[in-house]
């Protein structure tokens, strides 16, 4: 992970926005030095850290959530949702 914090902040430093990898996908992030406050914070940064560590993952493996219905959601969209508001 060294290698990419070194990238987010040279990155920071110019205008182009930020590659973050999470388990959602890669995101782009764009800071606003004007704005007071931003409407995720740092959850971005935190969803990448889940999924460079496999926390998320492991946590998702070890939960006894089950849905037996046929058009059941997946567990791991549920419980990404329902802790982080990400899949």
């Amino acid at each position: 992970m060294g290698e990419a914090k070194a990238r987010r902040m040279a990155t920071a430093k110019s205008s182009e926005p930020m590659v973050v990898d999470t388990m959602g996908g890669r995101l782009h992030v764009s800071w606003d030095d004007g704005a007071q406050a931003t409407p995720n914070g740092q959850l971005v940064f935190f969803a990448e850290f889940l999924n460079a560590t496999g926390v998320f993952d492991q946590w998702v493996e070890s939960c006894p959530l089950e849905y037996k219905s046929g058009n059941a959601p997946d567990k791991r969209d549920v419980l990404g949702t329902d802790r982080f508001g990400i899949c």
